[in-house]
């Protein structure tokens, strides 16, 4: 029977409330996403404990009994939860953020939050879309994974250990045969079976974690592979519990301080930066080995005693609910009141533990303890199938309700139809079309036009469509390999080069490429820029791997030899460049020159090889993101309206400045978004940015003509020069 230790719970409490200052942003627990590492550890001390005791005593393991167990201890307030929190999504969220919700939520029904996270490439500290208010599902879907194999694997033990032990019970096996007296106990053995099996996974994960973090630091973040390490260490901690028990408790009491400076240091120190898990996960997974491993005969003058007071156990009993509600309740009230930290924080995270003490005693222990489930553990399995069937109808109902909330039935924006009031003297558009467009649009919005109906795309599904670049997607991997597009048997080549604000012109370029017979090669790679410098990871430091794939695109121009080399590039990131020392520059007067001067370098080096570089500049980068914008309950076309955002148009001007130098023409498509300051969230029936900064594909695909003017890729064609 296990013995119950109030310093443990102290721990989960610990750990939740690091968790939640750190998203409340609340100084200085900036590293406080460590308090995660801490549940897991203790996650694999308690269910190990749990399962070995089983193991030992019986000689097998209860696969019904552990999963029926697992599903009344977590299944009922994590459904709630997200019942709760769609609810509240649908109605205080904009459609995007609600549908993103609601997706989210049948993943994490499944367990597999996670895996949802790491491929959309969702970034944990830093991202320009609202974060899901269910983001924090990936925790429990990683413990959840790693239980439906542990286990299995200890079961496997069982039948490993009883197996030899009959073997070597056969008779005439002489010293070796098993006396009548004093029997060992059915499962004597599987824990030292145990202790090997799992030093092998903590020492793999923890390498892979390693190596899996540097390579691509955000999925790492959500893979159960780069955490399984942490919950096998608390495993094996369990395992180790005889001869832990064994050290004198001074040392063990020196080794619990030592734990708990390493879980606080960890979490005042790391920042967002911090390249994460990988070794800097070591010093709050360690840590917390040593706080379980010294509470096993704790000292008198150990950290134990203080994590043991009545209001760190009850904060302990709570931190799962508490876990489970604190980030919904952050992420909602941001949406209402704007960005929630410091004392707004703390009263949010005060309502989210009131709710949370009531969600333990209301739900958690009412269902965990509910006799008609534990009398018969089978029963307990029927939770899993029964929350599939309740959450699936209601997620597609929700989706229903987001739907019909977003339905508008404006006419399309024209130059003839942009709401003008009687009276109103006639408007001078330009003569180039499209740019008249962009004009119409945003009198349209200052004259109170509605939302035109059959907008494209759809504002719930702007971000679903990105260019295709076929078997060439050149990230996260590395492919050395040409995937040639538009006219096969042409005589000419176009090559386009940069990243995804190069990217987004591909719909256009196609067409292009086709019209006029040019073979196309897309060098395009996210992260990448245009521009020849390296620029700084939002987590993991200098992005080396650009480097290697500007270099690779050099010398694939320089094979290639094209007659039009068009370069691309983002120019909207505040997060600096790397200089040739490897050191950091974030200093926007610093960045802009860096920018400007690798511009230059970059076209001087493709137009070695190519018969014409263009450059085309980035189109204004928005305050907001408007497709969020249009699919919130309130949305009108002048609400909508967003300004340009001056930083990327200073970096706009440096690349061009550097562009122009080297030779370059240049492309402008300013005029294509805004007039002076004012960019529409519609243009005509088309949404034209999926996010801050990129545009829409079917946008693009609207600016071919608009494009081809300015590009002149017939045969014989002048060039458009920049201004």
């Amino acid at each position: 029977m296990s013995v119950f230790r109030g310093d443990i719970q102290g721990l989960r409490a610990v750990a939740v409330l690091l968790v939640a200052l750190d998203h409340a942003a609340i100084e200085p627990f900036h590293g406080g996403f460590v308090g995660v590492d801490v549940f897991f550890v203790i996650s694999g001390f308690l269910i190990t404990s749990l399962l070995l005791a089983e193991a030992v005593r019986e000689g097998r393991i209860s696969l019904i009994g552990f999963y029926a167990r697992r599903a009344r201890r977590i299944l009922p307030a994590a459904t709630v939860v997200t019942l709760a929190t769609i609810a509240a999504s649908v109605f205080f969220l904009s459609g995007v953020d609600a549908l993103g919700a609601i997706e989210d939520a049948v993943w994490a029904t499944f367990f597999a939050a996670n895996i949802k996270f790491a491929s959309d490439g969702t970034d944990y500290f830093q991202n320009e879309a609202a974060p899901s208010p269910l983001q924090h599902y990936w925790s429990l879907a990683v413990e959840e994974q790693f239980y439906l194999v542990w286990p299995l694997l200890v079961l496997m033990l069982c039948l490993l250990v009883r197996r030899t032990r009959r073997r070597r019970e056969r008779p005439g096996r002489g010293r070796h045969a098993a006396r009548a007296s004093d029997p060992p106990a059915p499962g004597a053995g599987v824990t030292g079976a145990a202790v090997v099996l799992l030093t092998v996974v903590v020492v793999a994960s923890f390498a892979w974690s390693v190596v899996d973090t540097r390579h691509d630091a955000v999925p790492a973040y959500f893979s159960p592979l780069t955490r399984a390490w942490e919950l096998g260490l608390g495993a094996l901690t369990a395992c180790l519990v005889p001869a832990l028990r064994r050290l004198p408790r001074l040392v063990l009491g020196v080794v619990s301080w030592l734990g708990l400076a390493g879980v606080l240091v960890a979490a005042l120190t790391y920042d967002p930066g911090t390249l994460f898990p990988g070794y800097a996960a070591a010093l709050p997974v360690v840590g917390t080995a040593f706080l379980l491993a010294g509470g096993l005969v704790p000292a008198p003058w150990g950290p134990q005693r203080l994590l043991s007071v009545p209001p760190m156990r009850a904060v302990g009993d709570w931190s799962y609910s508490f876990y489970l509600w604190h980030w919904p309740a952050l992420i909602i009230a941001g949406a209402l009141w704007g960005p929630v930290s410091g004392w707004s924080g703390l009263v949010v995270l005060g309502g989210a533990l009131a709710v949370s003490a009531a969600s333990y005693q209301l739900i958690e222990n009412p269902v965990r303890r509910m006799r008609i489930l534990s009398a018969r553990p089978a029963r307990g399995l029927v939770l899993y199938p029964a929350v599939v069937v309740l959450m699936l109808p209601l997620m597609a109902g929700a989706q229903t309700v987001v739907e019909k909330i977003n339905t508008t039935d404006g006419d399309w924006i024209t130059t003839s139809n942009f709401g003008r009031h009687r009276g109103d003297p006639k408007p001078d558009f330009s003569s180039d079309p499209d740019v008249a467009l962009v004009e119409a649009s945003v009198l349209a919005a200052r004259n109170g036009a509605e939302i035109p109906r059959g907008l494209s795309p759809a504002p719930l599904a702007a971000d679903q469509l990105k260019p295709e670049v076929g078997a060439c997607e050149y990230y996260p991997g590395f492919l050395d390999k040409l995937c040639p597009r538009g006219d096969l048997s042409a005589d000419r080549t176009l090559v386009l080069v940069g990243d995804s604000h190069a990217r987004q012109w591909i719909p256009a370029l196609d067409v292009l490429a086709e019209k006029y017979g040019y073979k196309a090669y897309y060098l395009v790679r996210v992260g990448c820029p245009g521009a020849d410098v390296t620029p700084e990871l939002k987590v993991g430091g200098p992005s080396t791997s650009c480097e290697r794939f500007q270099d690779w695109a050099v010398d694939k121009v320089e094979q290639l030899e094209p007659d039009v080399t068009i370069v691309g590039s983002e120019s909207s990131s505040n997060r600096g460049y790397v200089d040739d020392h490897g050191d950091l520059v974030d200093d926007p007067d610093q960045t802009l020159a860096m920018f400007e001067d690798g511009m230059e370098r970059s076209v001087a080096r493709l137009g070695a090889h190519s018969g014409r570089v263009v450059y085309i500049g980035d189109p204004p980068a928005t305050d907001f993101q408007v497709s969020v914008c249009l699919s919130k309950r309130d949305a009108s076309l002048r609400g909508c309206m967003a300004t340009r955002d001056p930083r990327s148009m200073e970096m706009t001007a440096a690349a061009k400045a550097g562009a122009l130098r080297a030779g370059a023409d240049y492309v402008d498509p300013t005029k294509w978004f805004c007039v002076e300051d004012s960019c529409p969230a519609v243009i005509g029936h088309f949404v034209p940015r999926r996010d801050l900064a990129h545009i829409t594909v079917e946008y693009a695909r609207h600016l071919t003509s608009a494009l081809d003017r300015e590009l002149s890729l017939r045969r014989g064609a002048e060039p458009a020069r920049a201004p």
